[in-house]
């Protein structure tokens, strides 16, 4: 299985938090792991909004390309992207829950493109049939 890792599932790994093992499990059952580029910014961001040092987010980011390989954003993640966010859009109005952004978009395009599975926790994902639920 190829497993495309979201930025829920990196945090919930930095953190060491309870779903720390079942995401390093997933990861370490699957033939090959994805991350998306975004997601590099989106940690850095998550890690930085929490006061973590750069060196501590460099760091971070060595461990996440250690252990995966990092897809590029390029013209068919663009484009599947776009459609993949509004979709996101509309589950989640569908919902009531807050509307997602363009990197979701990104990360499901990321996924679909490679035909993997997505490890997640983010409740925008939770009625693709790509997700690997983390809870």
């Amino acid at each position: 299985m190829i497993l495309t890792i979201d930025t829920f599932a990196w945090a919930e790994m930095i953190k060491g938090s309870a779903l720390s093992p079942r995401a390093r499990e997933a990861m370490e059952a699957a033939e090959r792991c994805l991350t998306p580029s975004i997601v590099l910014a989106e940690v850095a961001s998550l890690c930085i909004r929490n006061g973590l040092t750069d060196q501590f987010v460099d760091r971070e980011l060595d461990a996440v390309r250690e252990s995966s390989e990092i897809v590029p954003i390029d013209h068919w993640i663009a484009i599947a992207g776009a459609h993949g966010t509004e979709e996101l859009r509309e589950s989640a109005r569908a919902r009531n829950l807050p509307l997602p952004g363009l990197a979701d978009g990104l990360v499901l395009a990321t996924a679909r493109r490679f035909h993997s599975r997505l490890l997640t926790g983010d409740r925008h994902f939770r009625e693709c049939p790509e997700t690997v639920w983390l809870s």
